[in-house]
This record gives C-alpha cells, structure tokens and sequence, in this order.
C-alpha cells in the first residue's frame, strides 16, 4: 500500500507498507495434510469447551486450568477468522475473475492475517508452556517450577523497589537527555535504553557529549544501583529459593522417574515373553516324555505338575488334535514340535529387538538375572502334589459352604417377602369397592 500525505504546512510525505501473506491456504499435497491437523485440532478444542461448559468454575481450581482457558478463547477466535478469511477470500477471488479489470482490494484481509498469526504465536507461547505440567512427574524438572513458584512473592514484593528506581533513572535521563539524544526523546525510549545499559549495548559518547558533568554521574550511578546491586539481588533471591528446592528434593523419598517408567515397561515385556518362553519348553518336554501315541490325560498329567492351567492344556491339544480322538499320533505330535519351535525363534527374535530397542547391551545377563530370580521365587512357593491335593479339596470345601451359606440366605429373603406379599395382596382387596 502506497500512501501520501499532504500536511498543512505543504509538501508530500510518501509511506509504503507491504505485507507479505498466504490467503490461498490449501494448494499443496502438504496444505491438506494441515487441514487434516486443523481438523484434529477443531475437535480438541470442541473437547476442552464442552469440559470447561460442563465443569464451570470448578474448572479454575489448578492454575493450569486457567492457562487452557486462555489457549481454548485464543483457539476459538482463531478458528473463528480462520473461517472468515477462507470464506472472504474466496468471495473476493470470484468477483476478481467476474471483473477482472477492478481493483481487488485485500488490504483488509491482509492486516487481520497479520493479527491472526500474531494471535496464534501468543497462543502457541502458551502451549509450550502447558508442556511443564506434563514434566512434573520428573524430578530435575520440577525444579525450576518450584523454584519460580516459592519465590514469586519474594520476587513481587522486590520487583516494586527495583521498578522505583528504575522509572526514577528513566525520568531523570528522559528529563536530562530528551532534548539531545535520540535514545531518550520519550519516555518509553528511556525505559528500553536503560534495559539495553543492562545487557552492554549502549552509545556512552553521546549522553557524555549532551552532558558533562550529569552524563557521567547519571550513567555511573544507574550501573552501580541498578546492575550491581537491584539486579543481583533478584539473583540472589532466586538462587537462594533453588538451594532451597533442590535440597528438600534431595531429602524427599525418589517418586517414580521416566526411566524408572521405562526400566519397568521394558522389564514386564521381558517377563511375559521368557514366560511365554518358559511355556512352550513345557509343552516340548511333555511331547518328549511322551509315546508314539500320546494320550490327552498323560499330556495333561505333565502340565499340571509343571504349574499349567487345564483350560490352557485343553486348548492346546484340541488345537492338533485333528481327528477329536484325544490321542496325538506320530504325525500330530511332529506337526505340534514344529510349530513350538517356530514359536520359540520368534519369541527370542522378539527379545533380542526388545533389548535393541531400549538399548540394552546387557540382555543375556538380565535374563540370567530374571531366571534365577524366578527360580527363587518358584522354590519359595512350591509345593508337592499331597499338598497341592490338599489345599484343592479345601477350596472344593470352601465353594460348598460358600454355596450352603448364599441357598440358605435366599431361603431368608423369600420368607421375609412372603408376609410383604400378603400385606400388599391384603391392601389390594381392601382398595376395591
């Protein structure tokens, strides 16, 4: 857009400004891959509301809660233009292709798309910042989050000393130097100058050349106050709230870290893999001890001793059992050893890209680990047959009582209804003419 302006006092002033903006939104392959996103994202966003509209001020409890209610009023306008300048532009391009000799003026449009992307990079501030609620469970992560939030109040109460002598160093140089100095001909100049003093990026000469005797004693005195001793201070608070922190972790009990979660996860995937391992060098074995023709309750026999179900047993010998005669014959049991060794070399295929997947160069040895550790465990808890036939005609003992006990409490209830039927039958008759 070019602009001239033609003042009172005579002449022209010329002003351009150029935005450079993408109305056309969906062109590419990629385009629609973030429609798809957008869509993804509309339906969160429908999510969160309609939580917000359900859970109503209770929803303000966690400050977190209120950071997403900015995120969801920041996304719903966004979502709202979004549409606007879709259907905008669309209305635009086709009275352009009507009249193709008119102006199209998107001048409009382009300064709300300014807008609209400068909104969405608020809101995508805020997001990044949502991701320290879901990196509290760590330890080291949590730190610096603690520590923002003890000192908060240390650093409020702070802040309004360290802005009254920093808006007085502003006042004074805007009042010394306004005249002279570019940097200091406004207020606001003045403030964002001092903040550069801080950070070393500041033209000393010229508040010198402006004013000898004040110049010196203006720029020495803000350093000294300001950086030396107001800015250290804030440091000073911050750290001492850090030591703090990470001394109170330091002595609270170890919670549960990602690694932990992970170191866990990987462990339980081992477990039931060597335990589905464990199984099928059963099944072998029982096949190995086994005739020529094996009989279902002589395969059954050899599980059970080893600590199998009989749902399991059954499932697996009805699975090769063709003919449904509970015998395996030479061929059914030959057909059963291949498939379990084929199960086998998967199964040690699937543990060794376990262990290369967590990264693990030390598989064998947590094997022989987890081995003698479940071999431990199983001679802590084994128990012969006679007392395995024992505990098991106690549980048949406890159904039968279990059962006794719930037939003679129906028994209870149909005789306490039995005089609420006849109540109820006996107002009935009364109720009839």
């Amino acid at each position: 857009r070019l602009v001239v302006e033609f003042p009172a006092t005579g002449g022209a002033i010329p002003s351009w400004q150029i935005r450079t903006v993408k109305l056309i939104r969906y062109v590419s392959a990629w385009d629609f891959f973030v429609v798809a996103c957008e869509i993804v994202f509309c339906v969160f966003i429908f999510y969160y509301a309609l939580e917000l509209r359900i859970h109503k001020f209770q929803y303000f409890t966690s400050i977190w809660n209120i950071l997403d209610v900015v995120v969801i009023l920041l996304s719903i306008v966004a979502i709202a233009f979004h549409i606007f300048r879709t259907t905008e532009v669309n209305r635009l391009l086709g009275e352009l292709l009507k009249h193709p000799n008119t102006y199209a003026d998107f001048e409009f449009l382009a300064f709300w798309q300014t807008q609209y992307n400068n909104m969405n990079a608020v809101n995508l501030f805020f997001a990044w910042i949502k991701v320290f609620k879901y990196i509290s469970f760590n330890k080291t992560m949590t730190q610096l989050s603690s520590t923002l939030a003890r000192c908060a109040k240390d650093i409020l109460g702070f802040a309004i000393m360290f802005f009254i002598v920093f808006f007085a160093y502003a006042q004074l140089g805007y009042l010394l130097f306004g005249t002279q100095v570019e940097n200091f001909s406004t207020f606001v100049k003045c403030i964002f100058t001092q903040f550069r003093i801080i950070l070393g990026d500041f033209d000393y000469d010229s508040i010198d050349n402006a004013n000898r005797v004040l110049g010196p004693i203006y720029f020495v005195t803000y350093v000294f106050f300001v950086f030396f001793v107001l800015l250290n201070m804030f440091l000073a608070i911050i750290n001492d709230t850090y030591s703090e922190v990470k001394e109170e972790l330091s002595s609270q009990k170890d919670e549960l870290q990602l690694s932990d979660i992970l170191k866990q996860s990987y462990n339980r995937t081992l477990t039931r893999l060597k335990l589905k391992k464990e199984r099928i060098s059963d099944v072998q074995k029982a096949l190995q001890n086994g005739t020529k023709q094996l009989d279902f309750e002589e395969f059954k026999n050899s599980l059970k001793e080893l600590g199998h179900a009989d749902h399991e047993i059954t499932a697996a010998f009805s699975r090769f059992d063709k003919d449904g005669n509970h015998i395996l014959d030479e061929e059914e049991q030959q057909q059963m050893k291949h498939d379990l060794e084929a199960k086998r070399v998967a199964l040690n295929t699937e543990i060794e890209n376990l262990g290369k997947s967590y990264g693990d160069n030390n598989l064998d040895e947590n094997l022989t680990y987890m081995e003698a550790r479940n071999n431990h465990t199983n001679k802590a808890i084994w128990v012969s047959k006679e007392e395995f036939q024992v505990l098991l005609h106690r549980v048949l003992q406890l159904e039968q009582s279990i059962n006794s006990i719930g037939s003679k409490i129906d028994a209870v209830v149909n005789k306490l209804d039995v005089p609420e039927r006849k109540e109820l039958k006996r107002k009935d008759l009364l109720g009839k003419p």
